[in-house]
């Protein structure tokens, strides 16, 4: 039975981020104008994911993006993206802005601060380049420098304010403890899964001494996704998601059409050989024909055109 959607349901608009898997899995991207928290253990990914959805959205989507580097300098972050064939140098010339805001090695703190000078600075800047998605890289080593939670709780909750006012996509990539197995809402910072509209957990473990990534969309407000985990790689192009198809999400469409296996007799024990769009397995030993039958078939094929 079909399911009939309300009228007065909308589906969110959609930010894509370039990665096909991962745009699956959440039916489209990422919220578009809205927050997304990106959580994992070091190593896992978070930076390349979020640097190649803002790569993706200013080369494919006109949306020009920028990048704000807390942690690694953006010198460091573009040279390890080079291998990915992004083009960085190309988009940094107007469609990708990198901000350099790491605390400096040796900062003596003196007083209260906030993250109002930084917002101001990156609002100009946004409407110079009519910026459309932003990215705060490692947003918990800027935290780290405040007083108290009061104060965390104070600026991260202002970030959310900005980017809910110039509607701009944002990413948030937050470090969770490298064997941290306890849920993201007991983790440093863990409140702000509350506040966010997506919220996506990067792991990246060993077992039996391979190594094994996977990610996982925890929430998607006002979207359907996919909610188990799903194994990705970071390979020569970035982030590469793979996704299990169940029976509900395949597109093919099902036929009674029989084709001949190029054997009369088989087709005969099959009522007429082999389904249309199925796929066949032929298994035996060594000598058992097992070329000689798919060649038939694909004689076959060739003899109906």
């Amino acid at each position: 039975m079909k399911s009939v959607r309300s009228p007065l349901v909308k589906t969110p608009i959609k930010a894509p981020t370039g990665i096909a898997g991962f745009d699956e899995i959440t039916g489209g991207g990422l919220p578009h104008g809205r927050t997304t928290l990106l959580v994992g253990g070091p190593g896992s990914g978070k930076t390349v994911l979020a640097l190649q959805f803002l790569a993706h959205g200013a080369r494919a989507c006109k949306e020009p993006g920028i990048f704000v580097a807390f942690e690694e300098s953006s010198k460091r972050i573009a040279a390890n993206a080079d291998s990915f064939g992004w083009k960085l140098p190309e988009l940094r010339r107007n469609k990708l802005f990198f901000m350099d805001a790491q605390p400096l090695p040796d900062l003596v703190q003196s007083g209260d601060f906030d993250l109002g000078g930084m917002l101001a600075a990156l609002e100009v800047k946004t409407r110079e380049m009519g910026a459309k998605r932003i990215v705060f890289d490692a947003l918990d080593v800027v935290l780290a420098l405040l007083p108290d939670t009061a104060a965390e709780r104070r600026e991260i909750y202002r970030l959310h304010a900005w980017l809910l006012a110039h509607e701009l996509t944002g990413v948030i990539t937050l470090k969770s403890g490298a064997d941290d197995t306890s849920p993201i809402s007991q983790q440093p910072f863990g409140f702000m899964q509350f506040m966010v509209d997506c919220a996506v957990i990067l792991n990246h473990s060993v077992v039996l001494g391979v190594s094994q990534r996977s990610l996982r969309v925890q929430k998607y407000r006002g979207s359907g996704f996919d909610e188990n985990e799903s194994a990705f790689l970071i390979g020569n192009s970035g982030f590469e998601v793979a996704v299990a198809h169940t029976l509900s999400r395949v597109d093919a469409k099902v036929s009674n059409e029989r084709v001949s296996s190029g054997v009369a007799r088989l087709d005969t024990m099959l009522g007429g050989g082999y389904y249309r769009g199925a796929s066949v397995l032929i298994t035996g030993f060594s000598g058992t024909a097992k070329t000689t039958l798919s060649g038939a078939f694909a004689e076959a094929a060739c003899r109906r055109g």
